[in-house]
Formats: C-alpha cells, sequence, structure tokens
C-alpha cells in the first residue's frame, strides 16, 4: 500500500483497538463501574425468589469494541459469600483491558434438622445447590452476551473464574452441558422432613436453566479454577472443551485437592452427608487422560493444607498470561501479542519524551489519559519521535503506536 494511503489508514485503525493490541497483563487503563446489576429472578432452595445481580466494571481509554469478559464467581460453600468479595479483583482485571462481571447466585440448601447448613439433610442438598448455583452463573453469561453491544464485550472471549465453591459453579457451569449429564437428585425427589415439618423438593429444570433465554448460548473459553471441584470428572468429555487452569494446595481441608468430602480435613460430622467431590488433582488426571494441550491447561500443585491461595500476586502473574493467550489464539491465530515496537525514553518524564521505533516506515500514535481523553494524536514517518508533555497534568498515560505490523502499547508517566 502506497504511503499517502496508508498514513490516513494508521488513525482509523486505532479507533477499533483488536483484542490483542494490548498487554492485559498491566494496569493501563482507568475503570468505571456499575454495581447491583439485575439479571433475574430465580427460586430458592425453600421456595423464595432471590433477585440476582452482578457488579460490572469497564476499562475506560482503551478503545476497544470487543473486549473480553472475565465473569467472577465467589466462594462461601454454596450457603454464604457476596458478589462484592471480587470487586477488588474485577477492578484489576479491568484496568488491565478486561470486562470484569462479580455475580451474585442463589445459596443455601437444607440443614439436617438441627444443625443449618453446612451440616446437610442428604447428599442430593449439596448437588441441587450446585446445579442452582450452575444455572445462575449460565444465566448472567447469557445476559452479559446480550448487551455486548452496550459494553463493548466479545460473546466468544468470555472466561469463567472461581474460587472454591464459586470454582465448583464455574468447572460446572462450563463442562455440565449436555442434557443427559443432569444428576438425578436435581429431578422431584422425596420430601425434606425436619421433624413435622416437610418440604418438597421439586424438579429444578434443565442444565442450561431458565435465566435469560435470549438467543444467546453460555459457552465460555476457559475457566480458572481456585481450589474448587467438580461432581464427576466424565463432565469433562474432551480436549475440545473449554480450557482450564486449576490452582490446589495439596492437603486442602475443606474442598480436597483428591476424591474427598467437602470439609474432609475439618471433620465434626460436617461431611457425612455430602456428596464425593473431585478436586484438581483429581481432575488432572482426566486433562491428562484427555489429552488437554498445554495451551489449553495448566495446574499449579501448592504444597500446603489451607483452603486459599498462598500468594495472590504470584498465582495472578501466572492466569493472566494464561487468560491472554487463550483469546489470543482465538482471535488471532496466534497466542504471542504483537511486540512493542517502540522505546519510550526517559519515562518517568517532566517535559520531552522520545519514542524510538525499532521499525522504519509510516506510523500513527495517540496518547491518552486513565479517562480515555486523547491529548496527543498524530502521524509520521521516521524512526524517532518526541512529544512534549509539558502541557499535560501529571500522572499515568497509554501511548498507542499503530504501524503495518500492528499495535503497540506503553505505559507512560508524566511527572
Amino acid at each position: 500500500m502506497r504511503n499517502s494511503l496508508f498514513i490516513p489508514l494508521l488513525l482509523a485503525t486505532m479507533a477499533r483497538a483488536q483484542d490483542c493490541s494490548i498487554p492485559f497483563t498491566e494496569p493501563l487503563f482507568g475503570v468505571q463501574v456499575e454495581n447491583g446489576i439485575w439479571y433475574g429472578n430465580a427460586m430458592r432452595y425453600n421456595g423464595g425468589t432471590d433477585s440476582l445481580r452482578l457488579n460490572l466494571y469497564k476499562p475506560v481509554g482503551d478503545g476497544q469494541t470487543d473486549r473480553p469478559l472475565v465473569v467472577l464467581i465467589h466462594g462461601g460453600g454454596l450457603i454464604e459469600g457476596h458478589r462484592n468479595d471480587f470487586n477488588a479483583l474485577c477492578e484489576q482485571l479491568a484496568s488491565y483491558g478486561y470486562a470484569a462481571a462479580t455475580i451474585s447466585y442463589r445459596l443455601g440448601y437444607y440443614g439436617n434438622g438441627i444443625l443449618e447448613a453446612p451440616y446437610a439433610y442428604d447428599p442430593s442438598e449439596f448437588r441441587r445447590a450446585a446445579f442452582r448455583a450452575m444455572q445462575d452463573a449460565k444465566g448472567a453469561i447469557r445476559f452479559l452476551k446480550g448487551r455486548s453491544a452496550l459494553d463493548s464485550t466479545s460473546n466468544t472471549s468470555v472466561i469463567l473464574l472461581g474460587a472454591s465453591a464459586g470454582a465448583i459453579t464455574a468447572m460446572h457451569a462450563a463442562y455440565l452441558d449436555q442434557p443427559d449429564e443432569k444428576p438425578a437428585s436435581c429431578s422431584t425427589i422425596g420430601q425434606v422432613q425436619h421433624f413435622f415439618n416437610f418440604y418438597p423438593r421439586p424438579d429444578l429444570g434443565g442444565v442450561e436453566g431458565d435465566l435469560n433465554q435470549n438467543g444467546h448460548n453460555a459457552s465460555v473459553l476457559g475457566v480458572v479454577n481456585l481450589f474448587g471441584g467438580v461432581l464427576d470428572t466424565a463432565f469433562i468429555e474432551t480436549a475440545q472443551d473449554p480450557a482450564l487452569f486449576s490452582y490446589h494446595q495439596s492437603g486442602d481441608p475443606v474442598a480436597g485437592c483428591g476424591t474427598q468430602q467437602p470439609y474432609w480435613g475439618i471433620g465434626l460430622g460436617m461431611p457425612d452427608q455430602l456428596p464425593w467431590l473431585h478436586g484438581s488433582c483429581t481432575i488432572d488426571q482426566r486433562m491428562q487422560h484427555l489429552g488437554f494441550p498445554g495451551e489449553h491447561y495448566q495446574f499449579h500443585l501448592h504444597t500446603g493444607n489451607e483452603h486459599t491461595v498462598h500468594d495472590p500476586v504470584a498465582v495472578l502473574a501466572e492466569v493472566m498470561p494464561w487468560m491472554r493467550n487463550l483469546f489470543c489464539s482465538a482471535t488471532l491465530g496466534a497466542s504471542d501479542p504483537h511486540p512493542v515496537s517502540f522505546i519510550v525514553a526517559p519515562n518517568p518524564a517532566d517535559g520531552i519524551v522520545g519514542i524510538t521505533r525499532t521499525e522504519s516506515g509510516p506510523f500513527g500514535f495517540d496518547l491518552q489519559d486513565g479517562r480515555g481523553r486523547i491529548w496527543l494524536q498524530g502521524t509520521s514517518s521516521g524512526q524517532r519521535l518526541d512529544l512534549d508533555l509539558r502541557a499535560l497534568p501529571a500522572g499515568p498515560y497509554v501511548l498507542r503506536v499503530i504501524d503495518a505490523a500492528g499495535i503497540s502499547v506503553s505505559r507512560v508517566v508524566r511527572e
């Protein structure tokens, strides 16, 4: 293409940044949030109605029209916890360039008549609670896909991230997708009897649930499973199923890494009426058997005996590039991002900052603040360009450079 045609197209292209034009591993952007977005009503285990809501975080100034979406699901044993538990992580993800939603889902199940949950009436109660949570997660995914134009989000680059019971929910939402996989205990079964009180247990419906049947499916690219598990590893059927990143401590006493009942390491009678759950160590055997490719499966097993992540910063540093490579592979056909094609120095700077490119030829650039406002913009054809920052307010900015090879992004700080 002739330079006279290429240069005007540079600025036009910068208005529609692609999924992999930014690193998705560092905080480059401001964040906006909508709290308490209603996505549906659903019947609770005891016949009441839950109003289900989510908090949605989006980057500001990223220029994307097809943002990757992470749906986060909190833990709490299927009986407690709140979507706000993941607000801080959602904000962090949005600053990296993701749209991130943390969702509420139906909680609770019948206790044994003397003690409340997690002391269960029978193993079916935990299974039914996990099934309801799964249905809600799928409804939230369809809801978010249905408003993708409003949020500038992708309907294909969707990833689930859950911890503990949230990871159990995420795993089933991703892999329990066939009607014949519905557990028998999630159909109509015998009543719960607490002394002279009887409580019905009706059919819970299909594996997709009824929420937001809007023409979109609930499929996802992958799952980040933080010390969760599945009721049956057979739900993971082929190496073409959603990708999986698992983290678990070897001696987790709540959700075991092997095949154990929840709370196996705590005792006190809590596990007695709970079903066997397959943790990340048992899931690993299934993934190896199915032959999942390395880029679609990663397992971090930590030697320890806690129901938590031992080093959240280090584990997140593993998760972020793994997630990025999922949708970069899906959208670009390659897992490697376009390398940064320029050097910025000095950085931070209080006056003139120089851009030195490693390639020759025409290029376009813009400099945005965290709210998406463009402070500098233009085109050039050399390998060296000086930008005058003296009129700009102090703070971080995002510098985008686009050339024939693609878009590169760097963080610039005005002192």
